[in-house]
């Protein structure tokens, strides 16, 4: 054990004022952060103040400077030899330090405890048991001991803003919102604290809160682009569209090419009902002097487009086609579009004005006819589509498209029969179309004509081989007549590699299992169907009858029921749970 042999040392006062002057301002120089800020504070140093035994403070100092070469060891056993003098709290609050050091956090905590027992009120005591605590993830002790700390000392920007961060930590952000807004009025601006403070306001979302504190980052980072595109999304989000614009242009100014700005940029103008700048813009962003008709209607196109994803797009949308619908009074695609734009809008049957309107200035355009006339279908108004598409096949019979949508007319008002032929030559029309295949195969297989179903599965198969619906269907046909079911699972299987998650695909699987009488994979894979869509009817029927076949009367009863609850209007079905109660 190093130490000083008694003998040798012997100081007087002035001597060992002067050792400790330079040992603090030694010590003190490699400290860590948080005593550099405590003696920022003015605090004095509190592990030399009150040492008052001469040998104490011997081993005290030969213990630091052992600390200081890194030696732990030693110092903590001078520490202790220290403590046999004189059990001053600084000689316990550097024990802890050391510990806290070694990531010894219980011994650390023991320590500084011994310390607060003597002088309770002492902040950096306080602090070092904050750190502690925070060491051993205990939080809440740690702001218990940081609260005391303010109660001290409330002025005290170090400790607010440790306190600020547990209490986020904690998720308690009403109380760290109060301490940040706190120092920012001590302080005045902060970048890390601002950026904090914005967390938990839009974390509320505060849009006006948030803007006033991301306003205050730009102030500190006039430049920082980052910032300012965020802060214009808050701006179009709380429509205060004159900042916004303001802010992109700024952006602009800094970066002219910047894409995602001017496209930002061209939608406000459009949501405006600015269509005049927002072209002007739009033709900059193409490197165009000026924009034509065509060109404007992609960019309507576009937006419609989008809708989807972005239902502010409608608006946009329909702004573009008003205004062409101004420009261009004899062109029929803005009246098209703003009638289905209409039917998005659930605004009534105005669509139907608008698309009369359409078919009276282009009554010679194909398309027209194909846009309506699938619009109306769509609609389930299957009168008017049925009136369309004839019209349009009286004019352009050999448009695959609109005999295509005859056929699907006819079925939905249930004279499959008579759809067959128009599927038939819109495959004619168009050989490699694997929506009309796949129709046309369904619709033969439902008139019992399953040769020509096969074929025409296989045809399609043939383009495609790897088509999870085409595949999906065709082992589903398969399996309600009950042959080659082997095939059938074949297929099935090679559909749920493409789509493990689709509902009704893992309901062909199970039910090819169930036909083949294999029950328990049966049930396991129309489970797994129901887990991911429980209110299928048919599917919920298949249980039922999985259930019927493993003589389980009372479960099969129960996913008829079910299903007879979404479908009641199927007659076998209930026949079928008239039969189980007669059993």
């Amino acid at each position: 054990m190093k130490c000083f042999h008694k003998s040798n040392i012997i100081l007087s006062g002035k001597l060992k004022s002067y050792i400790t002057l330079l040992l603090v301002s030694f010590f003190y120089s490699a400290a860590p952060l948080f005593s550099q800020i405590k003696n920022e504070t003015g605090k004095s140093n509190d592990e030399l103040s009150i040492i008052k035994n001469d040998k104490a403070l011997s081993y005290f100092i030969e213990g630091k400077t052992l600390e200081l070469k890194n030696d732990y060891i030693g110092a903590i056993e001078n520490f202790r030899t220290a403590l046999k003098y004189d059990k001053s709290p600084g000689i316990y609050y550097a024990l802890s330090k050391i510990y806290f050091k070694l990531s010894k956090f219980d011994e650390a905590l023991s320590e500084i405890n011994n310390s607060l027992k003597i002088n309770p009120e002492n902040q950096n005591y306080l602090e070092v048991l904050a750190d502690i605590y925070i060491g051993k993830k205990e939080f809440p002790k740690a702001i218990s001991a940081y609260e005391k700390i303010i109660l001290l000392d409330s002025s005290y920007t170090f400790g607010l803003y440790s306190l600020a961060r547990l209490y986020q930590e904690m998720k308690m952000p009403a109380k760290a919102i109060v301490i940040y807004e706190k120092i920012t009025n001590k302080i005045g601006y902060d970048f890390d604290v601002l950026n904090k403070m914005y967390e938990i306001y839009y974390g509320y979302k505060d849009l006006p809160k948030s803007i006033e504190v991301l306003e205050s980052i730009l102030k500190l980072d006039p430049y920082n682009t980052s910032i300012k595109k965020l802060l214009s999304s808050l701006y179009l989000r709380n429509n205060q569209f004159d900042k916004t614009k303001d802010l992109y242009e700024q952006i602009l100014n800094l970066n002219p090419q910047d894409k995602d700005v001017q496209t930002e940029l061209v939608k406000i103008y459009f949501k405006e009902n600015d269509s005049r700048k927002a072209f002007e813009k739009f033709s900059k962003m193409l490197g165009k002097d000026s924009l034509g008709f065509w060109e404007k209607v992609q960019i309507g196109e576009l937006y419609y487009n989008m809708i989807t994803q972005d239902i502010s797009s409608a608006e946009i949308s329909k702004n573009i086609f008003e205004n062409l619908n101004i420009d261009y009074p004899d062109h029929w695609i803005p009246y098209y579009y703003l009638g289905a734009l209409a039917i998005l809008d659930k605004s009534g049957n105005n669509y139907k004005d608008y698309f009369n309107s359409a078919l009276q200035k282009a009554d010679t355009s194909r398309e027209i006819f194909v846009n309506i006339g699938y619009s109306y279908f769509l609609q389930n108004d299957i009168a008017d589509a049925l009136e369309i598409i004839d019209a349009g096949l009286y004019k352009f019979p050999e448009d695959y498209r609109l005999n295509y949508f005859k056929g699907l007319s006819l079925q939905k008002v249930n004279k499959e029969s008579e759809s067959i032929k128009y599927f038939e030559k819109a495959v004619l029309l168009n050989p490699a179309d694997l929506s009309i295949l796949s129709t046309l195969a369904l619709a033969y297989d439902n008139q019992g004509e399953y040769s020509k179903s096969a074929d025409t599965y296989e045809k399609a198969l043939s383009i495609d081989p790897q088509n999870p619906l085409i595949l999906n269907n065709y082992a589903y046909n398969l399996s309600e007549r009950g042959v080659d079911l082997e095939k059938a699972l074949r297929m099935s299987e090679m559909s749920i590699e493409k789509e493990p998650q689709n509902s009704s695909y893992l309901d062909t699987y199970g039910w090819i299992f169930f036909k083949m009488k294999n029950y328990k994979q049966a049930k396991k894979y129309i489970e797994k169907s129901l887990e991911i869509n429980g209110n299928n009817a048919v599917v919920l029927e298949h249980l039922g009858d999985i259930y019927h076949s493993m003589k389980d009367a009372s479960n099969a009863k129960k996913y008829w029921n079910l299903s007879l609850n979404i479908n009641p209007g199927n007659t076998i079905l209930k026949e079928k749970i008239e039969k189980l109660k007669s059993i």
